[in-house]
């Protein structure tokens, strides 16, 4: 596995029709609360944040096809998806250390019903630090933003 960041000039049609089927499959998998007709709903506007995030972090197999990938806008984690497939092989360890060390990850928000998330986060260092009743879209699904603990923090920064 090889992580790589891509610029948003190389983030080609190909790849992110790619990236997107990564963000689906994962979301199938991860996100129950969501019926087939919402995740069509949001497939749009994650292909928007695909092209837009400024930072975008994406782990390939040895066949260069994508496995996973992580965007990134500051210090806030905005997107962190994996193949389900490829669950469990620490992808998302990686990403999350690499956003760390060497992105200045500090935060992230996470849907309340995507359990596997909040402890994955919370196994990475993440605390709850804030509940919002509602998504960014108004839907009634409840986000809750995580900090980075400042342990955390000290002890990715050696990664580099």
């Amino acid at each position: 596995m090889q992580a790589q960041l891509l610029t948003k000039e190389k983030r080609t049609t190909k790849i992110l029709a790619q990236l997107i089927w990564v963000w689906e499959s994962s979301v199938k998998k991860t996100h129950h609360f969501l019926s087939d007709e919402e995740i069509q709903q949001i497939k749009p506007d994650a292909m928007a944040a695909l092209k837009l995030v400024p930072t975008l972090v994406v782990m390939f197999d040895s066949e260069h096809f994508p496995v996973g990938f992580m965007g990134i806008d500051k210090n806030q984690l905005e997107m962190l998806f994996i193949e389900p497939g490829h669950r469990g092989q620490g992808i998302g360890k990686q990403l999350i250390q690499l956003g760390i060390s060497r992105h200045g990850v500090t935060q992230t928000t996470v849907n309340e019903q995507n359990t596997q998330a909040l402890v994955f986060y919370q196994h990475m260092g993440f605390y709850k630090a804030k509940r919002f009743p509602v998504d960014d879209q108004g839907r009634p699904y409840p986000l809750l933003e995580m900090r980075l603990s400042t342990d955390i923090k000290q002890k990715n920064s050696d990664i580099r």
